[in-house]
């Protein structure tokens, strides 16, 4: 299966030490053709069918594993965590053993609902690190521009990789999720806007009151 690679952005650190693969399955079934189901038998009680953009991300992330335990010497403190709804938790940790991943190396998060609020977990959890690991968040290609907007905020003290597995389901459907995962504007956002619009409010007048 075909895959795209992005480095994000690498960081200020001089040093890093472990590596953590964030796999973020979190989908809706609703709306799902039978033709996005995947090669298991659909089962509504007990969710063993998977679409195939999330056994995309899967078949990425066992192999971003192999590639780190292969290459890196920091390989043995690699934690992978599975974002995903409870009811899927086992199917998707079924696939990443079978693709050779210890269940050892395996934690989830059945909490955050989104990019932004798994970025914010892994903060909590490592920006106290002298070394904080290298970060591999794994999605599918479109979640690229939410993660961007994420990173030059929150993650730019660290060294990020973003790895992104195909998505083939129509554009509008994929539009939809998008507007789920953007982040939500703070204060300071509206404050930068609230000020563009008293600037142009101040040069409309000027202009108008020259033109008189």
């Amino acid at each position: 299966m075909l895959s795209v690679y992005h480095i994000v952005k690498l960081s200020d650190n001089d040093f890093t030490y472990g590596n953590l693969i964030l796999l973020y399955c979190n989908f809706n079934r609703n709306g799902l053709p039978d033709s996005e189901i995947g090669d298991e038998v659909a089962d509504s009680t007990v969710h063993e069918s998977l679409p195939d953009f999330v056994i995309g991300r899967i078949a990425l992330c066992i192999q971003t594993f192999n590639i780190i335990m292969k290459s890196k010497p920091d390989k043995f403190n690699t934690s992978v965590i599975l974002i995903s709804k409870n009811e899927y938790t086992r199917v998707i940790t079924d696939r990443l053993i079978a693709g050779g991943i210890s269940e050892q190396y395996i934690e989830n998060d059945n909490n955050s609902k989104t990019i932004e609020a798994v970025i914010n977990n892994v903060l909590f959890k490592i920006t106290s690190l002298t070394n904080p690991p290298t970060i591999y968040f794994i999605g599918s290609v479109w979640q690229k521009e939410v993660f961007d907007s994420i990173v030059v905020s929150k993650l730019k003290k660290f060294k990020v990789h973003f790895e992104g597995a195909l998505d083939h389901r129509p554009y509008g459907v994929i539009q939809k999720d998008k507007l789920t995962e953007e982040p939500k504007k703070g204060s300071n956002y509206y404050k930068h806007k609230l000020t563009n619009k008293a600037i142009d409010t101040l040069l409309n007048y000027i202009f108008s009151n020259k033109r008189k």
